[in-house]
């Protein structure tokens, strides 16, 4: 073994990283969060139709003409989600529901994995040796904040990798002095990963500079134009595609985030990402302390290799710093930052050399620990609990720093949502959280009962959580109250029926495109993907958006053929009687229809049914989605 690894130790350490990520991924809390969850519908909308479209409902999507809503987000992860989106469907009907989940992590580790081999790339292309490069490997996969990342749904884990590719892959080719097909090969590399990052963010349009920098001042006097060149090509597709992709969307480049701003001070953004207790870059990832070190020495003999990687990395610290949302609301550590993980791993392999290897090792295992405890007990989550934290009262001069989906709606005055404000108190520290959540579901004792006291003083103004079971959505209520369960790859191929503590990413992209339909006025494809839907997880949810199907469609015979055929107990919600209630509007029965309505309300509080009372059925909205949306005053 010990000669293996002598031998070969940057595949030794990927080895070693990749067992031990697949044996601490948690599948059960991918696509927990909405972020994340656009991104996973839109690959399963371009892997089955074709489309980049979803359902209207989330705060941030840009709607339509057509009726449905497009995402905001680069297309990079989406694009990368389409092989497990178009396999989901097979992969399900021969392990059961809920075992694809397998399928979108195992992505999210290969992302990390590739990130972490930038690294050992950029280490070799610096002048380290294989074993240090074999070091490097290890620091970005289990000693960063990238580990908490194995069972999220975030794009971060494919940037680093498209990050740390482009800058790894320039460096090994300004590296090559010779002029050989290897060298030219590497430089239109590096330019396609930093197509492949600007896909995934359009802020990475800075890569492309820093790659032919890095390949121009870096190569021999005779390559530097060829391989400058080369770089230029191989960003070409990427570039085209994500104009292509801005301007159908949006109309225009860099539009996508309109109404956000670099309000933020940087000099407070700039203590909170790098030492704050919350978000502080060298809390989550300790060995980027040496980092400084590396980077200093590297300038020093290597100017030219290293400058435009410490620049790009000093710009987006700068920016994110500056960014109304610094500290990227939810994800494990400074989330805007992870895609400077490979960079600094390596240059903190490199900068530990002629120091105690003590030192290097203590960071190395605290890094390490901080990374356990973020795939053990998921962002996702965590971020969930801060949901039970009230909003809190801010003055319109500072409400005009935030966008309007940070704000409660219609609070007067303006209400700022708690995920918003908790990065700013170190007694919401994150990690903090963390650890006392994961302590709840390691606990036998009442664990709702537990939520209900958070690790930080709730005698303070602003600090007394509401009710858990109230203000957490029950997705993440349920993976907060259960048992702990060691988390591994693989793990949803052997969920029983009865361990209800996961999400449903494939379900979920179905039921997104059966709401889309409805929302287009599309019946047919309403109803196939409603059907599907309730083929797959029969209950009242499911049931409600397949007749809602059938009815947009004009399939009323249908439509009552399957209600009664329907089990008693998934057609009793009230969301299905208002289903009844507009059909017998289409079929000119208002009477009946008003009947149907009685009942609803007499069942279900909800306020945008109570708002038809008294309305003649002819002028209630035309489906139910638009009931729900659009209450009437």
């Amino acid at each position: 073994m010990r000669s293996f690894v002598a031998r070969r130790p940057v595949l030794a350490a990927f080895l070693l990283a990749a067992t031990v990520l697949a044996l601490t991924a948690d599948e059960r809390t991918f696509g927990l969060l909405t972020d994340g969850q656009v991104m996973t519908r839109t690959a399963y909308s371009i892997a089955k139709l074709g489309e980049l479209g979803t359902a209207r409902g989330h705060p941030v999507n840009r709607v339509r003409p057509e009726g449905d809503a497009v995402t905001r987000y680069g297309l990079g992860p989406s694009l990368a989600r389409v092989p497990a989106a178009w396999l989901a469907g097979p992969f399900e009907r021969s392990f059961g529901v809920g075992s694809s989940q397998t399928l979108f992590v195992a992505g999210q580790l290969l992302w990390i994995l590739l990130a972490s081999l930038s690294a050992a790339g950029l280490v070799r292309a610096w002048g380290g040796s294989p074993a240090e490069a074999g070091l490097s490997l290890l620091a970005v996969a289990l000693a960063s904040p990238l580990w908490g990342y194995t069972s999220s749904d975030f794009s971060e884990p494919l940037q680093a990798a498209a990050v740390g590719g482009s800058v790894a892959l320039a460096a090994l080719s300004a590296a090559r002095v010779e002029r050989d097909r290897t060298g030219d090969l590497l430089a239109a590399a590096a330019g396609a990963a930093a197509g492949i990052a600007l896909l995934s963010k359009s802020i990475f349009i800075i890569l492309l500079p820093v790659v032919g920098a890095g390949i121009v001042l870096g190569s021999a006097a005779p390559l530097r134009l060829r391989r400058g060149l080369l770089a230029l090509l191989g960003w070409l597709p990427g570039a085209g595609l994500w104009l292509a992709f801005e301007v159908v969307r949006f109309g225009r480049p860099f539009a996508s985030y309109e109404g956000e701003s670099f309000s933020h001070p940087v000099l407070d953004g700039l203590w909170r990402l790098t030492v704050g207790p919350n978000k502080g870059l060298f809390l989550y990832f300790p060995l980027a302390l040496l980092s400084l070190v590396g980077l200093a020495r590297l300038l020093r003999a290597r100017p030219a290799a290293a400058g435009p990687a410490a620049g790009f990395a000093a710009f987006l610290l700068l920016t994110t710093a500056a960014w109304w949302s610094w500290d990227g609301v939810s994800g494990w550590g400074p989330r805007l930052l992870i895609p400077l993980v490979p960079l600094l791993g390596a240059a903190a392999v490199l900068g530990a050399r002629g120091l105690p290897r003590a030192l290097f090792r203590t960071l190395f295992g605290l890094g390490s620990a901080v990374g356990l405890l973020g795939a053990l007990q998921p962002d996702g989550a965590t971020t969930s609990f801060y949901f039970s934290l009230p909003p809190r009262t801010i003055t319109e001069a500072q409400a005009r720093r935030y966008p309007s989906f940070a704000l409660e709606p219609h609070a007067s005055p303006p209400r700022l949502l708690a995920v918003h404000y908790v990065h700013e108190t170190a007694a919401f520290s994150e990690m903090r959280t963390a650890l006392w959540l994961l302590g709840v579901r390691l606990s036998s004792g009442d664990r709702l009962a537990e939520l209900r006291t958070p690790p930080w003083r709730t005698d303070l103004p602003g600090r007394a959580p509401l009710p858990p079971d109230r203000a957490i959505p029950a997705s993440a209520l349920v993976f907060l109250t259960s048992p702990f369960r060691w988390p591994h790859l693989g793990m949803s191929l052997s969920r029983t029926p009865g361990e209800t503590d996961t999400v449903l990413s494939y379900v979920d992209c179905v039921y997104d495109q059966a709401l889309r339909a409805q929302d287009m006025r599309r019946g047919e494809r309403a109803v196939a993907f409603g059907e599907k839907l309730y083929r797959m997880v029969p209950g009242p949810q499911s049931a409600v958006a397949w007749c809602e199907g059938l009815r947009i469609a004009g399939q009323q015979e249908l439509l009552l053929a399957v209600a009664r055929d329907l089990p008693v107990a998934d057609r009793g919600s009230g969301e299905f009687g208002m289903v009844l209630a507009l059909a017998a509007r289409d079929r000119g029965d208002d009477e009946k229809a008003e009947r149907f309505l009685e009942r609803v309300v007499a069942a279900d509080p909800n306020p945008a049914f109570r708002a038809l009372v008294g309305r003649s059925p002819r002028a209630w909205p035309a489906t139910l989605r638009d009931i729900l949306r659009f209450p009437a005053p």
